[in-house]
């Protein structure tokens, strides 16, 4: 029987890898949590610090004591994406070189499409909640108009404190970063640090990201510029298994990626609204 020597953990490896090295949304998050969270199970509670009030003492008088509730947030594994994918026979795919391999790359790029898809849309709730901050209005992208409405996010930013030598991703879309292009401070050309990062180019400290997976809201669509502590993200591919059909001689492959993610630090990230 084919399946008895179907080799789950080369298939389930290949995947993972492909996970790892393409780029997008899910790649600008912060993973810090991602391996205490796969070992303490599907809810990570993550503890954030309270700012302290700051009294003036005068000698021989109490002082105030201040109780601190923290201020924790739950980083929860809650979304479940697959693929079932059909074989005639998963023995002959495996001893065809590039068979497998290929066809996990094409199912890891879905995958990775879905996380990207969750983050826009958690980072859109935060727009539309009030707790990323946006631009006051919606601009159609032109060579006049972008370098402007990237300065007035920088100082949104800036004024929550992000430093202005932090590095940060801009997440545009194709329309934006085209006007945007002419005022790059670097460019992709020969540069492997900005390929490494997915990024086409820089505008001061802002690795400028083409998405063609932004969120939209009617007739607005969000770019983002924000740090990679923004959103926290944790996920893995926890199944990949081969079962012979139940009706029939060829087999199915199939894999189960389960991730989350949540906006931990929103005043770290800040949209422009464009027109569409």
């Amino acid at each position: 029987m084919s399946v008895a020597v179907f080799k789950p953990t080369l298939w389930s490896q290949k995947i993972q890898n492909a996970l790892e090295t393409l780029t997008g949304l899910r790649t600008h998050c912060d993973y810090e949590f991602e391996k205490e969270l796969i070992k303490a199970g599907n809810k990570l509670k993550i503890a954030g610090s309270v700012a302290p009030t700051i009294g003036t003492y005068v000698p021989g008088t109490d002082i105030n004591i201040e109780n601190v509730d923290g201020n924790d947030q739950e980083l929860v594994i809650d979304q479940f994406k697959y693929f079932a994918r059909y074989f005639d026979n998963v023995d002959k795919a495996q001893s065809i070189p590039g068979v497998l391999e290929n066809d996990s790359k094409e199912c890891a790029r879905y995958l990775h499409e879905e996380g990207d898809k969750y983050v826009a849309s958690i980072l859109k709730a935060g727009v539309d909640d009030g707790t990323i901050a946006k631009s006051a209005s919606a601009i159609t992208p032109n060579k006049t108009n972008v370098v402007g409405a990237v300065e007035e996010g920088l100082v949104a930013l800036y004024e929550k404190n992000v430093k202005p030598t932090d590095e940060l991703y801009g997440e545009f879309s194709p329309k934006f970063y085209s006007m945007l292009r002419q005022s790059l401070t670097e460019v992709l050309t020969n540069n492997v640090e900005l390929a490494k990062k997915g990024a086409v180019g820089k505008y001061n400290n802002v690795m400028v990201c083409i998405e063609n997976l932004l969120p939209t809201a009617e007739s607005v669509k969000y770019n983002f510029i924000r740090t990679s502590k923004a959103v926290a993200f944790a996920g893995q591919v926890d199944t990949v298994k081969a079962i012979e059909k139940e009706k029939g001689f060829g087999d199915i492959v199939k894999g189960l990626y389960v991730f989350g993610a949540k906006v931990v630090r929103p005043e770290q990230a800040y949209a422009i609204q464009e027109s569409i």
